[in-house]
């Protein structure tokens, strides 16, 4: 039987759930101001310029684009012509985070890369690299790897199960001591995170901190709280620490690419801080920062980024994504001939330890 797991679940969360329910926090108008082409614009320009942290970052002049755009948008502008005008806004920013949903297409501001011709964020041929493997929906899947004494774990998303955005963390993750108490004589684990689209930050440290030696500082964190430029929030500092019934403090190795964004590189962040632990794959998506979703008059909702997170070294890596430790990709050719590249990769580094 051919196996081409998971080349469908990136578009699907990106597209989709990271839009609607990655931590998004909803924030209503107050007021209800008329549906115009010219009320839309203000409010779309504005929000940008009171929330986005990355302007100064990024060397882009939004009182510029303000210029260079508001002419563009009269009382005649058509709904069409005024969703090229923002997606060309949008597009110039390339944030991970940002996004706009019409009511029949979502426009995304940062390029993701096709599943058609990026196979770094597959597994490619599972049965031939995991005991009794088989496909299904749960956040976290596991398997022994066949031949070695490793565990897998694959990591699917962060978010939390269910349409409520208002729900930020998700018990199911709990599951991740079940499968610890499974995987502690292992030599090593390998975590999935190939095709994690994010998630929430609460559900991310149900996980790491099971692989938590002490506590440790992995990320910090400041928001943009003004219509300045340098209007920021001090920094605040998050933590990962040992929890549950048990640790795994030998080996790890977790799977990044292109697609690993959001919360699954504040995983990636966390996991990084520990001795034990290395990055193999592709390096991260750049998408750091929580967003929140606005709502226009004419009905249309983005989302933007309204803060700025760097690492516990202070390395700011939005808009340019976490390098992996071992520089790793999978290509048509180990497709066609279902080698998975990558996870090869991750065992060979963890029999190497022991």
């Amino acid at each position: 039987m051919r196996y081409l797991t998971n080349r469908v679940m990136p578009v699907i969360t990106i597209a989709f759930l990271a839009f609607i329910n990655y931590g998004c926090e909803k924030i209503f108008f107050e007021d209800d101001p008329a549906d115009t082409p010219e009320n839309n614009f203000e409010m779309f320009w504005c929000d940008f310029n009171k929330f986005y942290p990355f302007f100064e970052i990024k060397n882009i002049d939004w009182d510029s684009i303000y210029n260079i755009n508001r002419p563009k948008v009269t009382g005649n502008t058509t709904r069409a012509e005024l969703l090229q005008v923002f997606t060309r806004m949008i597009k110039m920013l390339d944030d991970y985070h940002v996004k706009l949903a019409t009511e029949s297409i979502i426009v995304q501001s940062k390029t993701i890369p096709s599943p058609d011709e990026y196979y770094s964020a597959s597994r490619i041929y599972p049965q031939k690299y995991l005991n009794s493997f088989q496909s299904n929906q749960q956040n976290i899947n596991y398997w022994p790897v066949i031949n070695s004494n490793i565990g897998y774990i694959s990591i699917n998303t962060f978010g939390s199960k269910g349409n409520n955005p208002f729900v930020f963390s998700d018990n199911g993750f709990l599951v991740i001591d079940k499968i610890l108490e499974e995987f502690k004589n292992k030599e090593g684990i390998i975590i999935d995170l190939r095709w994690n689209a994010g998630g929430y930050p609460s559900n991310v440290e149900t996980v790491v901190n099971r692989f938590a030696d002490k506590k440790r500082l992995y990320l910090r964190m400041c928001s943009k709280n003004g219509t300045g430029y340098n209007d920021f929030s001090d920094w605040i500092d998050y933590y990962i620490e040992p929890e549950g019934s048990l640790q795994f403090n030998k080996p790890i190795v977790v799977l990044t690419s292109r697609i690993t964004g959001s919360a699954a590189e504040w995983f990636t962040l966390a996991i990084k801080t520990l001795p034990y632990a290395i990055t193999i794959g592709d390096t991260t998506a750049g998408g750091f920062s929580p967003q929140i979703t606005r709502e226009l008059p004419n009905g249309w909702s983005f989302c933007l980024s309204t803060k700025i997170v760097m690492s516990a070294d202070k390395i700011i890596y939005e808009g340019i994504g976490i390098p992996p430790d071992i520089q790793v990709q999978n290509n048509k050719n180990d497709f066609d001939n279902k080698r998975d590249a990558i996870l090869e990769r991750a065992i060979e580094i963890i029999k190497l330890k022991n």
